[in-house]
Parts: C-alpha cells; structure tokens; sequence
C-alpha cells in the first residue's frame, strides 16, 4: 500500500499507527504537532497549525516570518492522512445513526388465552367448558406474567405478580361456586375479563416504553465501544485503541475527523468543528479548555481530551438510571417504590381481609373478594407514573444538549420559584465592543488608550479583550506597564512612569482616592444606552471614561418569558451600574435588579433569596459566577457539559440562555406528570380496593376500573415526550 508522506509506522498492541510530521509553526517556527497544535487556523485553503495563543495572535497580526512561502504540494490533511493510513487496520468506523431498537410484540398469545376463557363462560353449566374457562384465564395470566418478566426488576416483585395471582384467584372462585351449584357464569366472566385485564395491562405498559426506548437507544447507540490513546513518545502522533471501558478519569484520548467522542473530557489540544450532542446537526467548533460531551461526533478537525467522566459516569449512560430508587434518586420515585413494596403487602392483607370480613356468602365469594382486591390494587401504575416522567425528560432534554446530573436534582429543578440570571455572558453574548473614548481635560487619547491596552493585555478576560481589540483596530501602540493586577469585578490596577493607573467602576477609581466627578455625566449617558463606562485614572486623575457595549444575546428575551410563564420569580445579578442594569432588565421585562455586586456578592444575594422561602435556581458559567453557582439549590451552568463542573449542577452543551429555561421547563412539567400520575393511581386505587375488600366489587368489574386506570397512567412517559417535542425545539 502506498502511504503518504510523512507517515511512519511504530509497532506495539497493532500491527501499524501513523506518525505525522512536526510542522514548524508559522509564527515563531517551533515544531508543532498537528494533534497538539493550541491553535488552528484555515485560511487561504490551507490550515496552519500554530504552538501557542500568543502565535495565533501575531499570525492574524500578519507575523509570518516562518510561513513557507509556496505551499507545499496538494495532499490530504493530518486528519485525512491518520484516517486513511488506519482504515485497514484499526476498526474505528463512522458510527452510524443507531436504528431503535426492535419492536416486542404485544402478548398476543395470552390475549387469545382470555378471549377463548370468555367465549367459554356462558357456557360454564357444563363442566367441561367451566374447567377449560378457568384453566384458559390462568394460563392468560401465566403468559402475561412471563411477557413481562422485565418488570419484575424494575418494579419489585408484588407489583409484577398481584394482578395474575388475582386472576387465579378469581378463576378458582368461579370453580367453587360451580361445585356449590351456584349460577356461575358471571363468575367465569369475571376471571375470563380480569385476565384480559392483565394482558392488556401488560401491552401498555410494553408499548408506552417503547419511545423511551427508542430514545435513549438513539442517545446511547452513538457511543463508540473503543478509543484511541496516545501511546510511546508525546512528541509524536503515536496511539493506540482500547476498549472505552479501560479509560479512567484524567487519561487522554484523541479524536479525529468523523469519529464520535467515547468519553466526557475537556479538549487539551487541537481544535475541531464537532456537533456537540447527538440529538444536534448544527456544528460549532471547540478548542483549548472546551468540555466535550461523550457522543459528540468531530465533523472536521482533530483534538486530544482529558476525559473528566467515564464508564457508567459519563453524562449520556447516567441516564439509564433515573429511574431507580437508589440514594440519589427522586424523591417521589422512592416514595412510589415504597407504595408498591408496602402497598402489595397491604394488597395481600386486604385480600385475606377479604376472605375473613366480606359480606359475601360462602368460599368462593370470599375468594372473589380476595381476588378483586389483588387485580384492583394499582402497584404498576403508581411505580411507572413516578419513574417513566423523570426517565423521558432526562433523555428529552439530553437530546437537546441539555444533561441533568441525576433525578434528585431533575425533581428539585422542577421545584424552582426564583431564578437569578448572571447577566454577562447569559443575557448578553459574553463578547464586548468599546464604543467610545472620551477624554476628559486635555491629553493624548492614542498614549492614554496605549496605556490602558498596556495593561489589559495579560488578562484574558471580555474588557480586556475588547480594549486590546480597539487599540490594535487604532494602530495605537501598547505602552509597557508595571505589576498590572486585576481586581475581581471591579477593573485593573498598574503601576506607569506617570504614576498609578487604575481602570474600572466607581467603587474602585474612589478607593484608589480619584474624583470621578469630572467623568460621572459623560458615563451616565453611556450607561443609561444600557452601556458599560469604565472610568480611567492616571496619577490621581480622572482622564477618560470607556463606554463598552456587550450585546444582548437573541434568545434573551425569549429565555426569560418561558422563565415568566413558569410563574418565576427572575432576578437579574450584575457587577455592572445599576443604571446599565435597569435599561437591560427594562427590555426584558424584569423588575428585579441587583447590579454592582463583586462576585462573593452575588453568591451572598443568592443566600438571602434561599432565606426568604422557596427553591432558587442560578443560571451562570463557571468563569466569573461560581460564588452565586455555589450558593444555589438548583445551579444551570451554560457550555459546561462534558466537563467537571460543580457536582449537582445542570449543564449544557450550548452558551444559549434558552437552553437553561427549557431546562428548568422540563423538570417542572416533568415533575408535575409524575406527581400527578401517582396521586390518580393511588388516590383511584385505594377505594376501589376498599371496596372489593368489603365485597362490594367483583373481579370483573375491578378488572375494567383496573385498565381504565393503567390506560392514562402507564403512558405518561409518552405523553411527556409528545409534549416537551411540541415545546421544546430540538435545535
């Protein structure tokens, strides 16, 4: 096989694994590995793989001192080149869009059990027929129990089995009242209704799974079952593949081109265009420091993760587990678990109940009793009615790139009363402009604005970078500064050869003791356009005032309404001037403002909202809000799925605000299904169990209040499903 150029191979677990040339980067001409590059940039057709941030900023500044100066001949990309070096040898494919799972069929073989017991009741004066009736409706029951045999674990014993051991039971009832000679026709109907009772019990609870099913076999179908690794000497691209599995916590694996991630992780070289979650076609490109979630499929590029989440932790297979009753799981889901355990054993009570205190006269219409009250007692509606909602929003949601860490904090985000927006980089785009300068006294704009882009430039943080950014779009020369620290919300300080240079708020130009009198009118006007004035002190002197513009995010507006129509109270949280604040929560609607509070502030101002009552929910990103994040009962962290996160909170793999209301939106509806599924089946239930304890309902009759109960609790995953896909768009 001819391989293309630069590819070398180095012998251990396979046969053969590509090795790409360092290329120099073109900025500084240090020898990059493609897959490590901190950098990568397309332009002119061609992709440039730089070592650092610094060299990607002075590569776009036109420093290509070490750029070749004719490209080299045509040939495939680094990504291109490791697929088609490996393809016959590594089985790595494409995964493909996972088909859903196969359809069971319902269990037609019982149903035509308890057809043929009612066909053969009214004939049950005859012997024959009478034995034949009952052995058929036992025989449904039977084959009912055994289709769904997969409910025995996820809903304990009692409740999978009560309803067919009632169906026995009614069936011998009818059997002893022919023996007493009693008109018993009615009674093989009964037994024959309540095993068609059964079986259609069953179906439902069959086919309302099967588009929960469908659904998370789509999510979990795309996670490939192995890896690649690095693998030999860091400095060359050499890896290895092993089973996903063997990947724990902190390891690095890489990914290319038209591969699905394996594991949660954070990118620690390379960039890449990838769609971030499977239920997305949209791509958005990711690099350095960006979470990746586990089946997220790089579509152009290539990039090496630290995984942060594996196995059975990572975000999508946690999934498969909100319906359980463990520690973490939801409070009504264990509350239902207990109702189903505790309620069979009162079942069992009340049918022996039945047999002792009945008015009904002889054995067999205590046995009938006893029987009513073990087909009417509604254990499997109440147990789905808890799990199936939290299951299908998890997976919902987790298809629209929103992952919830566990049920526990599902059903506590369906909870939330308040909600308090971090506004910047949730309200607004998280990106700056500077609008304006303004001078104030006489002085050279250009040298002022070299100094405070001098002392901006070391802080990767959205003003510094938009003045860094207007500064360079001036051709203005940064002015070198001294000791240049930054003030947690308030601005930055430097030391220059004219004196101290303070940039930032009010709060911080008056404790470096500057007048900012001169200055106030000038940011009033920029701050009342719903701007940002950042004030400039030089050597204890007002000398000019930034207006900054951060734009409002499109879906803010929207993201905010859905939060209103949930009955919310929303609260916006701001280190900005209350006048800035106030013309942005004006165009939202909002009328609770706290603005000009540092970030442990706003972590105290989340506090004090817990204090006065109900569950409160933060919307934030880790860099700047991780105070009022800690402090909430509910945390909503935008464009931190896949990574480590704060434990407990919710993530997204998008930085769209709207995201975090549909997020809070489907826990609450989701909450609301499940708290009304179980109040219906229990609160339905129990007088019709009371009452064939008394006597006073006959099996059959039990039977059809039964599957008139199982009809609307059993597919309240389905209808959640149907109702969150109208609501809540995929995209």
């Amino acid at each position: 096989m001819d391989l293309p150029t630069g590819v070398s191979y180095a012998h251990s677990v396979h046969p053969a694994r590509p090795r790409a040339e360092l290329l120099p980067c073109p900025a500084c001409g240090k020898p990059t590995d493609a897959l490590r590059a901190a950098r990568i940039v397309l332009l002119d057709d061609r992709t440039h793989f730089l070592c650092s941030v610094a060299c990607r900023d002075a590569f776009r500044r036109g420093e290509r001192t070490h750029q070749r100066e004719t490209p080299p001949p045509p040939r495939p990309s680094v990504p291109d080149r490791v697929r088609e070096a490996t393809r016959p040898r590594i089985d790595l494919p494409s995964a493909p869009r996972p088909q859903a799972p196969p359809t069971r069929p319902p269990p037609l073989l019982a149903g035509f059990f308890a057809v043929l017991a009612l066909a053969l009741a009214p004939f049950a004066s005859i012997w024959a027929a009478a034995i034949a009736s009952a052995a058929l409706s036992m025989a449904a029951a039977l084959a009912a129990l055994a289709h769904g045999a997969s409910m025995r674990k996820q809903v304990g014993t009692l409740a999978w089995a009560v309803g067919p051991a009632g169906v026995a039971l009614a069936a011998i009832a009818a059997l002893v009242a022919r023996n007493d000679h009693v008109e018993s026709w009615s009674a093989f109907l009964g037994a024959g209704l309540a095993a068609l009772a059964i079986v259609v019990r069953v179906g439902l609870d069959s086919r309302a799974r099967e588009p929960i099913a469908a659904l998370l076999h789509a999510l979990l179908g795309h996670l490939p079952a192995r890896v690649r690794i690095p693998a030999g000497d860091p400095d060359e691209l050499r890896y290895e593949e092993v089973p996903t599995k063997r990947i724990r916590t902190g390891e690095e694996i890489l990914s290319i081109e038209g591969e699905v991630v394996g594991v949660d992780g954070v990118i620690q070289g390379g960039e890449a265009s990838v769609l971030l979650h499977p239920g997305t076609s949209s791509a958005s490109t990711r690099s350095v420091g960006d979470p990746i979630l586990a089946g997220a499929r790089v579509i152009r590029g290539a990039i090496r993760l630290l995984s942060t989440h594996v196995g059975p932790e990572r975000a999508l297979v946690r999934l498969t587990r909100f319906g359980t009753a463990e520690r973490d799981g939801a409070s009504i889901v264990r509350l239902a678990d207990r109702v189903t355990r505790i309620g069979g054993i009162f079942a069992l009570l009340f049918a022996v109940g039945g047999l002792a205190l009945t008015g009904n006269p002889g054995l067999a219409g205590r046995l009938a009793a006893a029987a009513a009250v073990l087909i009417a007692a509604p254990l499997l509606s109440a147990r789905r009615c808890a799990e199936a909602p939290l299951v299908t929003a998890a997976a919902a949601a987790a298809r629209r790139g929103i992952l919830f860490p566990d049920p526990r904090t599902l059903e506590k985000a369906g909870r939330v009363a308040t909600t308090a927006l971090c506004a910047s980089g949730t309200i607004t785009e998280g990106t700056c402009e500077v609008v304006d300068l303004h001078l104030v006294g006489e002085g050279d704009a250009a040298e002022l604005l070299g100094l405070v882009a001098g002392a901006q430039e070391p802080h990767d943080h959205r003003f510094a970078r938009a003045i860094c950014d207007y500064a360079r779009a001036r051709d203005v020369q940064f002015v070198a500064v001294r000791r240049s620290q930054i003030q947690s919300g308030r601005g930055v300080t430097a030391q220059t050869r004219e004196g101290a240079l303070v940039i930032g708020n009010r709060g911080l130009l008056l404790e470096a003791g500057v007048s900012v009198a001169l200055a106030d009118a000038e940011a009033a006007r920029a701050e009342e356009r719903g701007q940002t004035a950042l004030f400039i002190g030089l050597a204890g002197r007002v000398r000019g005032v930034l207006a900054i513009r951060e734009e409002m995010h499109v879906g803010s507006r929207a993201a905010v309404q859905r939060m209103f129509d949930q009955r919310m109270e929303v609260v916006l949280l701001s280190g900005n001037h209350r006048t800035t604040m106030e013309a942005v929560a004006k165009h939202l609607d909002v009328t609770h403002v706290k603005a000009e509070l540092l970030p442990r502030e706003r972590g105290a101002e989340v506090k004090r909202l817990r204090e006065s009552g109900g569950v409160v929910g933060v919307v934030g990103r880790t860099d700047g809000d991780r105070d009022a994040i800690e402090a909430a009962d509910v945390a909503v962290i935008l464009g931190e799925a896949g990574g480590p996160g704060r434990p407990g909170a919710i993530t997204t793999t998008s930085r769209d605000v709207r995201d975090a209301a549909a997020a809070l939106w489907i826990a609450r509806a989701a909450r609301s299904e499940a708290v009304r599924g179980v109040l219906l089946a229990v609160g339905a239930g129990a007088p019709l169990v009371a009452g064939a304890a008394m006597g006073w309902i006959a099996p059959g009759v039990a039977a059809l209040f039964s599957v008139g109960i199982d009809a609307f609790a059993l597919p309240v995953g389905s209808r959640l499903l149907r109702r969150i896909d109208r609501r809540i768009p995929t995209e």
